[in-house]
């Protein structure tokens, strides 16, 4: 692996790190929804790249775009609340709030899943 490379995936780790301890902070403080949307428009806003990552995420689980469309609408997003476009704003904060409800929905239906797995594991156990 070159010199490149290996600086590249250290830097997508230590990103995934910090949006790591953003999802982190969230749940320690009781974020609502409503409040890691705004959290993550203020953060992006503030070139926060652990922010933005989790901005284009959310963009992407909302419109099905590809990554790069996602990054480019998030550029937008920010441009438009650093000019103080209070309607972007508020569509930004809604965009982010509907890809986190998505999240929720996939993480809650990842954690049923396992459920299930355990339980079709266990039943396999007590069989035998």
């Amino acid at each position: 692996m070159g010199h490149h490379t290996e600086e590249v995936i250290d830097e997508a780790a230590r990103i995934q790190k910090e949006v790591d301890k953003v999802f982190e902070t969230a749940r320690s403080n009781n974020w609502s929804l409503e409040q890691f949307a705004v959290k993550v428009l203020a953060g992006a806003t503030d070139f926060d790249l652990a922010y933005i990552a989790i901005g284009s995420q959310l963009v992407q689980n909302v419109t099905g775009l590809d990554g790069q469309s996602s990054v480019e609408i998030l550029k937008y997003l920010i441009a438009q609340t650093i000019e103080k476009n209070s309607v972007k704003i508020k569509q930004a904060q809604e965009l982010f709030y509907r890809g986190l409800l998505i999240n929720k929905d996939y993480a809650e239906q990842r954690l049923a899943e396992e459920k299930a797995q355990q339980q079709q594991q266990t039943s396999k156990e007590r069989r035998n």
